[in-house]
């Protein structure tokens, strides 16, 4: 690619500080060109949204969405723990802002460079951990969540714990009633992704009726349903990730298919599905259900040294019946009913693709 813009010949005072308005505009000044060099026939991707704490566009890096335009999840992020830094919630790029320009060889200005090198730790560092909280704190997280008697109230919900779903709950060994909502006229069950704060952030329906059962509704969604603006897609990502705020990192993560999964299992989230990507570069393991959507994918994790659950090598210790389909919640509930006491299912866990046989 040629030099969209060079201006490192006309740095003659290495003394220079300019403040956060001037850095601001500095990076929008390079940056343009890039994006109109990218997106040549796209307006609305050359558009550059500047917030408190970022400057939000379309990824040049890998073009963001080919389906819609308005899908920025490009961010030079302005404010907080990765101030300095290049993220993009499409493609997982984390890099310093000067090594996004490098990589267009561009070069920042002076001012721009004492800027961040006199407020950011490890300027030049490329990041070796990449953390869910990028581009948010719970405060901004917080901001997004949603009151639960207000939904309660739009929806004609109650608690669950108060309605006739409870014994159903109770039999998939739920007993959080603060992770579930109910709706009487409509009979489903609104499984909830709760901030720390006990607010809103996500919700699946629960369906008993209907051919599909299973309805996601993240953060975006939920407010386009209060009537309440626009949620970021950064936030709209995590908010779909059931459990996310009470992980610990310093332990293994596991990811399974459902929330119901992820209640049960000590240190876990739910993507709400099989074939949902992580939208985070967080080292999790797998464990899907045991039917064929989810056997090919452990297949498939399992083959490129993914961590993910050995099912049949658990059938086989302990007898497990032929269904059509297993999950954690159906295995629990079966332990319990047959009074079975299960092994220690750390153990199941295998990233070495000569386990396939045990998949």
């Amino acid at each position: 690619m040629e030099n969209i813009l060079d201006i490192s010949s006309n740095l003659v005072d290495m003394d220079k500080t300019i403040s956060k308005e001037e850095y601001v505009s500095n990076l929008i000044r390079l940056l343009e060109p890039i994006l109109k060099e990218k997106f040549p026939n796209n307006p609305v991707k050359q558009e550059i949204r500047v917030h408190k704490d970022r400057i939000n566009f379309a990824c040049p890096i890998c073009a963001d969405s080919m389906q819609n335009s308005y899908k920025k999840r490009g961010n030079f992020i302005l404010e907080g723990k990765h101030k300095g830094f290049f993220k993009c919630f499409n493609c997982d790029e984390f890099q310093g802002i000067n090594h996004f320009f490098k990589n267009f060889k561009v070069e920042l200005d002076l001012g721009s460079t004492n800027y961040v090198s006199n407020s950011v730790k490890n300027f030049n560092s490329s990041p070796t951990y990449k953390s869910s909280s990028l581009l948010m704190d719970i405060e901004t997280i917080e901001k997004y969540a949603i009151d639960r008697e207000e939904l309660k109230e739009k929806f004609q919900l109650v608690e669950a714990k108060d309605s006739q779903i409870w014994k159903w709950l109770q039999r998939r060994l739920q007993f959080n009633p603060s992770l579930f909502l109910y709706s009487p006229s409509k009979n489903y069950v609104l499984i909830l992704n709760l901030t720390p704060s006990g607010k809103i952030i996500g919700s699946q329906k629960r369906l008993f009726k209907e051919r599909i059962k299973y309805m996601t509704f993240g953060a975006s969604k939920l407010w386009e349903l209060l009537g309440k603006g626009i949620v970021p897609d950064d936030i709209d990502s995590v908010s779909q990730i059931f459990g996310i705020f009470n992980i610990n990192f310093n332990y293994p993560i596991t990811s399974f298919e459902g929330p119901f999964d992820s209640f049960l299992f000590r240190n876990s989230i739910a993507m709400s599905g099989a074939n949902k990507k992580l939208p985070l570069d967080i080292k999790v393991r797998y464990w899907f259900d045991w039917d064929k959507t989810g056997t090919d994918r452990s297949l498939e994790y399992l083959e490129r040294g993914e961590d993910v659950f050995l099912w049949e090598k658990l059938s086989r210790d302990i007898n497990l019946p032929h269904r059509k389909k297993w999950d954690l919640t159906d295995l629990k509930v079966f332990a319990k009913d047959k009074n079975i006491e299960l092994p220690n299912l750390e153990n199941y866990f295998s990233n070495d693709p000569l386990d396939m046989i045990d998949i």
